[in-house]
């Protein structure tokens, strides 16, 4: 046995304050964990023997930190066994409660690791026995334990389901103890979380259900407030990972959460987490909840109740607050928590459900209208809260809120009228541009009369920020108009008014600025030279963030105005953002991220003349790209006391199964994301200019494709790839680098876009990604992959995501066999679709890319995707189908001749869906024919006899000119052209074929196919086609015809017209008697087109 004196000592030097002697003691025990097997028998001995509390609690908390898998896997089996039961021993025997629960945590910990991979015979019985034993501590210790093992082992537990149930029943109703009911609840939740994919698992625990209410009741009647908060915790994380567990017994767990929430008597954080079950079950679950009527009935009313619990404060007090809420205290109150509520609940539930609700009678209506302001106010604010989520409905009723509104601008309580424009800015967002381009006429006089409240700072400052919303989304020529009254009155508002007026005012005329943008110049003159006095004078500290939004209007303004009316100024403003910059600021100085963003307009605004500033912005710039945000692990339990400021985060493990709960400051990662923009518009606008700069970018921003805390971050860095590319190869051609150089950086570029695409779990930051390898590969150019494995990479990582998207596809497929679902469910599912659709969208563009610019490594190695690729083209999805259709002519076209080797495979396919009853699939496909027909040359003359009667049908279709038909047939008509002039010995009646082309002329409903063909005709001409000039008076006068109906139109560009130009020159000169005829019987316009064209 271990020497116990010894090891307890070397345990309390680990908890010694003396700095000293607890770092002597940790190179002790540090050296010890180099030897586990005297490591494990000392601190196991001091665990279940030592008669010091404080040393076995420390032995409970180092046994945990320090005995991990790889460590035990180290030990012999007679040590494995001592350790497995040493621990049911200590847990049996442990006295104090507190260290009691380390060590049940610990066992359950090292339990759950063991039984991963190994057995532990005695741990089920030993829990199943401790659940029934006589000792309440004995009890709620297997609870613990049972609680830790779930989510590791519970595929194992199913062969036991029926005892753990038994055991989790007897545990739930236990009747001497709270804190074995308590440790049961969590018990409870956590099995059912683990075996939440198994739902015919989870409906065996049903009859749990009643049992784990209870505990909750026993706890409210017994006015244990903190008991019960942990307990509605746990039905929170049930609803958030198994909502539909609780399907059958809904209605009472529904109305006992609505008691909580109405029992004035309980504490708000109590009342509060019984809102936060009902939301979450509604975000978790919104199809099941949308038929709980119990539910529907009195979610909108409690949030509104909610709502109505308002701080009585001072108007003095209230103006002098400069946050953008109406109440700024920090911490959650019931108003925040109602309209919380109500945003979530629209956004889940979906706008057609709570819309209704909320604008039932005695609701909303009925609020606006009652004498006392804070129902005025609650309801101003439900409308605020629900207008994303209920944006279809609120439009379709736009004019009546929109007055509704309105009339509230003028109400008796500043509140209220805050409340009112706040309203509107939200609707201005959520509804524009319909909102700004039917109701200007009404909103922009009302917002500019609110400017006017001179007693009400607030209200002033709120009616500006609207201004800055209504611009967002609004045309200059709605806004011009309105110029000199909405200037006049801001400009006033930033000469006259406090500072939080200023600071929205200044925002706002930015705002103008950038809506209207060359108009802003006939205003320029009596605007910058006030900006530049506040740039000059505006130096206090409490005028920083005056300042930093004085920045952003000069810059915007430069940028709406343009180079030549900005530069008399520039110079000015220029050597004034420098001096700022070189000062030393404050962690917290909001005149950095300003300064850094205005840096970035200016530079869009002055062009390559910005270019000797970038020695002075990039430092900083790239130092907040490189900042590394402060990140901790977060605790489960701090979720719901979140400091401001401080974001959680989840991040998958590598093994993309395991997660942790990360903490990180959001500031940090705002000004990341900032300079990463900046970046991305430096590179954009400057290319060339910004060589001396892109190997240190490159190393900071491609790392950054996987940046885990922010899919801004690595949105932005996306962007930047194709940027970096470009400057790269911009900067070759003006001589400033090498080759070598540019293959670097493209292969460093590529090796991580590619893997970042495959790891990416966020499907629009994926289409980002996607959209950066497409824009690279076309900037990169012919081989830029620089290896047949980094294409294969390349095509790799598009099939991935394509398996991804189709299994997304099958579980929307298998959703909709689900009881709950519905019309709502539906349409949540068409947006998704859509955003898979576009997604797909991406992957072809890439695919056409990396096949254009390495036909032949692409030829070599598509075979091996062609099975994934084909799911997309056998979907049953309409969209599907045309992207696989579409990644078919991509291919084929951009290998060019090398596609011979697929056409017996493809050609088929494409045959077969020229009958498809969708036209887009049918265009896509009879396209790809041509394209067949163009480069497929030998194998393609084996198959026309199955590819000329599908083209013919669709082009001699008698509706094939209908609107929803007419694309696919113009194509049809484009690869019939393809045909006769590639592969004319396959036409057995080539007089006919050519003869159905020319008479289905013009083509004008697919305009890019428009100018091919009208092109592909000049060429038949241009050659004298035997087939045309055989019979001259039939074709030359339909010739003419089709000329003079496309002349002028989208149809043709500049080059075909220059063709026609000269063939009607031409066939004037040849046949003079005949053009003559023709263009005189033609209706007046068509004849002045030709005769214009002929003589021009």
């Amino acid at each position: 046995m271990a020497d116990l004196e010894a090891t307890e000592n070397l345990i309390r030097g680990l908890m010694n304050p003396s700095n000293e002697e607890r770092q002597a003691a940790e190179a002790n025990f540090e050296a010890l964990c180099n030897d586990p097997e005297k490591l494990c028998p000392m601190l196991f001995t001091a665990l279940s023997t030592s008669q010091d509390v404080s040393v076995r609690s420390m032995s409970a908390v180092m046994v945990r930190k320090r005995v991990t898998k790889e460590l035990f896997d180290k030990l012999a089996p007679a040590t494995q066994e001592g350790v497995k039961q040493t621990l049911i021993t200590a847990v049996t025997n442990e006295p104090e409660a507190s260290v009691r629960h380390k060590i049940a945590d610990t066992t359950g910990e090292i339990a759950a690791m063991v039984m991963e991979e190994r057995e532990w015979p005695e741990m089920l019985p030993f829990l199943f026995n401790s659940a029934k034993s006589p000792t309440s501590t004995l009890r709620e210790s297997a609870m613990l334990i049972f609680s830790r093992l779930t989510f590791v082992v519970g595929d194992k537990l199913l062969g036991f389901l029926n005892a753990i149930k038994e055991m989790l029943l007897a545990t739930l109703a236990d009747p001497e103890s709270k804190d074995v009911r308590l440790a049961a609840l969590n018990a409870s939740a956590c099995l059912v979380q683990a075996l939440s994919s198994m739902e015919n698992h989870i409906s065996a625990l049903n009859d749990l259900i009643p049992h784990m209410v209870q505990v909750l009741t026993a706890a409210l009647n017994e006015k244990d407030e903190e008991t019960s908060r942990t307990a509605l915790e746990e039905f929170i994380s049930i609803a958030e990972e198994a909502p539909k567990f609780f399907r059958r017994h809904m209605e009472p767990l529904v109305q006992m959460s609505i008691q909580i929430v109405t029992a004035a008597q309980l504490e708000d954080e109590t009342r509060f987490l019984a809102v936060e079950l009902l939301v979450t079950m509604a975000e978790q679950a919104p199809a099941m909840m949308r038929k709980q009527q119990l539910f529907l009935n009195n979610m909108v009313p409690l949030a509104l109740q909610l709502m109505l619990v308002v701080e009585e404060i001072d108007l003095a007090e209230w103006n002098a607050t400069s946050g953008d809420g109406d109440d700024d205290d920090t911490d959650m109150t019931s108003l925040d928590v109602g309209k919380d509520c109500l945003d979530r609940m629209a956004l889940s539930l979906g706008g057609k459900t709570v819309f209704q609700l909320a604008f039932r009678a005695d609701l909303v209506p009925a609020f606006l209208e009652h004498p006392d302001w804070k129902y005025r106010h609650a309801a101003l604010c439900c409308i605020s809260q629900i207008a994303e989520g209920c944006k279809k409905q609120m439009t379709e009723n736009m004019g009546a809120i929109v007055d509704q509104l309105i009339g509230r601008f003028v109400d008796p309580h500043p509140r209220v009228r805050w409340a009112a424009i706040n309203a509107m800015g939200q609707l201005e967002t959520d509804l524009g541009p319909d909102l700004q381009e039917q109701y200007h006429a009404k909103v922009l006089p009302a917002l500019v009369s609110t400017m006017d409240d001179v007693e009400n700072h607030r209200v002033q400052s709120h009616s500006a920020a609207a201004i800055i919303n209504f611009t967002e989304n609004c045309s200059k020529t709605i806004m011009l108009p309105y110029l000199e009254p909405l200037l006049g009155k801001l400009v006033s508002l930033l000469l006259g008014g406090q500072r939080i007026v200023q600071e929205q005012a200044i925002t706002a005329i930015a705002s103008v600025a950038d809506c209207v943008e060359e108009h802003f110049a006939m205003y320029y003159d009596r605007i910058m030279p006030t900006l530049k006095q506040m740039l000059n004078q505006c130096r206090a500290k409490e005028h920083r963030l005056l300042r930093g939004k004085t920045m952003e209007c000069v810059s915007l303004i430069g940028l709406a105005v343009g180079k030549e009316v900005f530069v008399a100024d520039a110079r000015d403003v220029m050597d004034e953002f420098m001096a700022t910059q070189s000062q030393t600021m404050d962690p917290d100085d909001p005149q950095a991220s300003y300064l850094l963003q205005a840096w970035g307009r200016l530079a869009k605004a002055l062009g390559h003349d910005f270019i000797p500033y970038l020695s002075v912005v990039m430092p900083p710039l790239l130092k907040s790209a490189d900042v590394k945000p402060d990140v901790q692990i977060a605790e489960d339990d701090d979720e719901d006391n979140e400091e401001e400021g401080i974001a959680t985060v989840i991040v998958q493990g590598e093994d993309g199964e395991s997660s942790k709960k990360m903490a990180i400051k959001t500031s940090a990662l705002e000004e990341k994301a900032t300079a990463c923009n900046m970046l991305v518009c430096y590179f954009a606008e400057l290319q060339e200019g910004m060589f001396p700069y892109v190997e240190g970018v490159a190393k900071i921003m491609v790392p950054l494709l996987s940046f885990l805390y922010s899919e801004d971050v690595r949105t932005a860095a996306a962007a930047l790839m194709p940027e970096l590319a470009k400057s790269a190869v911009m900067s070759l051609r003006s001589g400033l680098c090498d080759s070598g150089f540019v293959n670097n950086l493209l292969s460093f570029i590529f090796e991580k876009l590619i893997k970042s695409i495959i790891e990416e779990p966020e499907p629009e930051v994926q289409s980002a990604m996607i959209e950066a390898l497409h824009e690279s590969l076309c900037n990169g150019g012919l081989g830029c992959l620089g290896s047949h494995e980094k294409v294969g990479h390349a095509l790799q990582a598009l099939a991935t995501v394509t398996t991804e998207v189709l299994d997304r596809q099958q579980r929307r497929t298998d959703a909709r066999k689900d009881e709950d679902y519905d019309d709502d469910e539906e349409e949540v599912q068409q947006e998704e679709a859509e955003r898979d659709d576009q997604l797909l969208d991406e992957v072809c563009s890439a695919l056409a890319s990396v096949t254009k610019t390495h036909p032949e490594p692409v030829a070599d190695g598509f075979q091996t995707h062609i099975e994934t690729f084909g799911k997309l083209v056998q979907s049953d999805n309409n969209n599907m189908r045309r992207i696989g259709v579409c990644i078919i002519d991509e291919l084929m076209e951009n290998l060019q001749t090398h596609c011979q080797r697929y056409l017996p495979q493809l050609l088929p396919p494409l045959v077969q869906f020229c009958q498809d009853p969708a036209p887009e699939v049918r265009q896509a496909s009879v396209y790809g024919l041509g394209v067949c027909a163009q480069y497929g040359g030998a194998p393609f003359q084996q198959a026309a006899a199955d590819v000329l009667p599908a083209i013919f049908q669709l082009v001699q279709h008698p509706q094939g000119r209908m609107e929803a038909n007419v694309h696919a047939t113009d194509n049809a008509v484009s690869a019939l052209g393809k045909v006769l002039e590639y592969q004319s010995p396959t036409i057995a009646d080539r007089t006919g074929a050519m003869g159905a082309f020319l008479s289905y002329l013009p083509v004008e409903g697919d305009v890019e196919e428009g100018i091919e063909v009208h092109g592909r005709m000049c060429t038949f001409l241009e050659r004298q086609d035997p087939t045309i000039m055989a019979e001259p008076n039939r074709w030359i006068p339909h010739v003419i015809k089709v000329f003079a109906a496309v002349i002028g139109t989208p149809s043709v560009d500049e080059k075909v017209t220059s063709r026609i130009k000269e063939l009607l020159n031409g066939m004037q000169q040849s046949l003079p008697e005949l053009v003559n005829g023709t263009v005189a019987a033609l209706a007046p316009e068509s004849q002045a087109k030709l005769t214009g064209l002929m003589s021009a």
